[in-house]
């Protein structure tokens, strides 16, 4: 609710209380060692809990702690966009910069997730839940492309060893260089057609779309920031590698994306200029004290050698939960994210095409459809969730 409360203030330019209170609370800095804490458990219980056998009714609940990583991510990278909050990090920046990175490398190591649609009631519960880890890991990708962002514009406000770490350790324009090579907001369906990764979701490319969507004009946005940094030449040493690489998206940087985005002229001229003139060389820094990223490691310490014994543990768990349980959980996060339909400006979209959609289950009241026959391909997917929620709206 928090993240939706603080979406709605941002595109409604509403009081700040979200940001305030968090600010106040000291809070921001609780985020990130949350989601830290909850990629810790994907990466290392999640695994083991996709060989063990699960009930496809119980396959929800798993689900929650996957989406919550998002959920608490995607706070945070609402509340980056104020830059106090941001300087309220201090040295946990460090922990953000490398969770970011982390997530953004994952999507460059992974082929980008085909879309299913009706094609999911087909998987078995292990690649189910495999398949909504990795979308789930595309979302966080995408959301640290914009915080990368937000942290390069607060350097001035975060200590000297996060801008030294930014550029040199983790050579973050050469990331973002990569993953825009990549292009990985956009893949093909099972039905052969061409989809874009937009506010954490699929959907299909239709001829009205504009040239560039926005997950990859936060990519370019965020590559504009760093190199057009008055700190880059101070920690960034152009080699010709890097000039190569970085030369090479001029192409991309043709008029319709220049009209949609206009501040992408800038970065154009920056990468011409740099295409045929030699920059300086940066100069000899001064000692900066490393600081390293220590809470992930602490946590992997701490439960070394016990991921199996924590993992029988959660399954045990998992198969005492009642399927009432269940559909309270479900009955509640519906509930929560009906507020979203405030947040996207946009109209609906059809839950299997991904077309403008008018009408929604009348069961259940949580899916939009365009029309009957998309309703009936999709039903396979979705009767396992509208049993869950509509049978706890009766019960209630």
């Amino acid at each position: 609710m928090l993240y939706q409360e603080a979406l709605l203030e941002i595109i409604n330019g509403d009081n700040e209380t979200v940001k305030e209170a968090f600010l106040v609370h000291g809070k921001v800095k609780v985020l990130v060692l949350e989601a830290i804490t909850l990629s810790v458990w994907r990466q290392n219980i999640f695994p083991c809990l996709c060989n063990i056998q699960i009930s496809k009714e119980k396959v929800f609940a798993v689900f929650t702690v996957l989406y919550h990583e998002v959920t608490a991510f995607g706070l945070l990278e609402s509340l980056a966009f104020y830059s106090d909050c941001v300087e309220s990090l201090q040295d946990t920046a460090v922990e953000l910069l490398d969770y970011c990175v982390a997530s953004i490398l994952q999507i460059i190591n992974r082929d980008v997730p085909k879309v299913l649609h009706e094609k999911l009631d087909e998987l078995t519960v292990q690649e189910e839940l495999q398949h909504h880890e990795s979308n789930i890991v595309h979302n966080l990708a995408v959301k640290s492309i914009s915080v990368i962002r937000y942290l390069a514009q607060a350097f001035e406000h975060l200590p000297l060893n996060i801008t030294s770490r930014f550029y040199n350790n983790h050579d973050v324009p050469m990331l973002l260089c990569k993953v825009i090579e990549m292009a990985p907001w956009c893949t093909t369906g099972t039905d052969g057609k061409q989809y874009q990764f937009v506010d954490g979701n699929w959907r299909k490319r239709q001829s009205t779309d504009e040239a560039i969507n926005k997950s990859e004009g936060q990519a370019w946005l965020s590559l504009r920031q760093v190199l057009l940094d008055q700190r880059l030449l101070q920690y960034y040493e152009f080699n010709d590698y890097r000039r190569q690489q970085l030369c090479k998206l001029i192409r991309h940087l043709h008029d319709d994306m220049l009209d949609q985005l206009s501040p992408l002229a800038e970065l154009k001229h920056f990468l011409c200029q740099l295409s045929v003139a030699n920059l300086p060389t940066p100069q000899a820094r001064p000692l900066i004290l490393e600081l390293v990223a220590e809470y992930r490691d602490k946590l992997l310490r701490k439960f070394a050698n016990k991921w199996e014994k924590l993992t029988m543990k959660q399954a045990d768990m998992l198969r005492d939960l009642d399927i009432n349980q269940i559909r309270s959980i479900a009955k509640g996060l519906s509930e929560t994210y009906r507020t979203l339909d405030l947040v996207e400006p946009e109209p609906a979209k059809c839950g299997n095409c991904g077309e403008p959609a008018a009408s929604r289950c009348s069961r259940c009241k949580s899916e939009w459809y365009c029309g009957r026959e998309c309703q009936v391909k999709m039903w396979n997917k979705h009767k396992s969730i509208c049993a869950l929620i509509s049978d706890q709206s009766v019960s209630q």
